[in-house]
């Protein structure tokens, strides 16, 4: 087929490809198309859960960098967010040190998961961030973290609603980018 054709042979091609006997391709191979297209649009909830535990992992160990809690700030001298946290009582403390410690997962999840990743994230949220928020205080723990049920407590529900919260932000900051780029508003 020559690339530069004139009208008249473009017409004469598609004529030739409409009145076409149709090929089907094999029963096996459309199955397996169709397979993978419903599990790309419907990804597994666990596939997802490994994805943002990971994300969640090297958010969380960014955010330990600003927290001179752990001794491995190397802000240590400023007290930056902690010290202002802290002004706000023990627990007010621990919500918001959860908020930020959880909410940068939340949002890096929203802005890197695919937008199929990120619905199916949608339907299990709250089960999703309250299991991250348990793995994480178990891995403090490990780690050699002196824990207080009643502050282990307000760290979870801050933490929970950090993340919640800026998955939906991200979500949201998403959503009015595709707006933009596909309505030009």
């Amino acid at each position: 087929m020559k690339k530069n054709l004139s009208p008249k042979e473009w017409a004469n091609e598609f004529e030739e490809f409409v009145s076409a006997d149709p090929v089907n391709p094999p029963v096996q191979l459309s199955n397996q198309i169709l397979s993978n297209v419903q599990s790309d649009l419907n990804p597994s909830v666990w596939s997802v859960f490994s994805k943002i535990t990971f994300i969640h992992f090297v958010t969380g160990m960014v955010s330990l960098l600003f927290c001179p809690q752990f001794g491995v700030s190397p802000f240590h001298e400023h007290h930056g967010l902690m010290e202002i946290f802290m002004n706000l009582g023990k627990h007010g403390c621990m919500l918001g040190c959860g908020a930020v410690f959880l909410g940068t997962g939340g949002l890096a999840t929203s802005l890197i998961l695919r937008p199929e990743e990120v619905r199916t994230v949608m339907k299990t949220k709250f089960l999703q961030f309250s299991l991250l928020s348990a793995l994480s205080i178990g891995a403090f723990i490990c780690a050699g973290a002196d824990v207080v049920l009643n502050l282990a407590v307000a760290w979870f529900i801050g933490s929970v609603l950090g993340g919640l919260l800026t998955l939906e932000l991200g979500w949201k900051i998403r959503a009015r980018f595709r707006s933009k780029v596909v309505y030009g508003i």
